[in-house]
């Protein structure tokens, strides 16, 4: 398929976002999150970001991940950055792996071992 002009508009992004392609999503999240053609806008950022992970997204699910660790657009919520490294990591996403390792470190001994349960982790 030939790329076109209208394949890269952001109205075509947008329509194929609202059509609920994937893909589509997390591109027009993640250019409201660094304001590339568009206004940087989190809230905006964050939704699109939401159901692009919420399909599956591994890409989205790590970025949805780094923003709870960080409290970047999002209130900071450890165990959230957690449960979405987890998800980015069980699809092979080995950053997502390592963010893993760097939130369960600041993780509670509880917490964790709760977290590991509900998400069907190994000890």
């Amino acid at each position: 398929m030939e790329e076109t002009e209208e394949t890269f508009s952001l109205d075509a992004l947008a329509a194929k976002a609202e059509a609920g392609d994937v893909e589509a999503q997390y591109e027009l999240g993640w250019r409201h999150a660094l304001g590339m053609e568009v206004e940087l806008d989190d809230d905006v950022a964050v939704e699109w970001l939401q159901q692009a992970a919420a399909a599956g997204h591994m890409l989205a699910q790590n970025n949805l991940g780094a923003r709870h660790f960080s409290g970047d657009g999002v209130e900071q919520d450890l165990l959230q950055a957690y449960r979405f490294f987890f998800q980015a990591a069980n699809q092979g996403d080995r950053k997502a792996g390592k963010n893993l390792d760097a939130v369960a470190r600041q993780i509670s001994d509880v917490d964790l071992a709760a977290l590991r349960t509900e998400m069907g982790a190994p000890d």
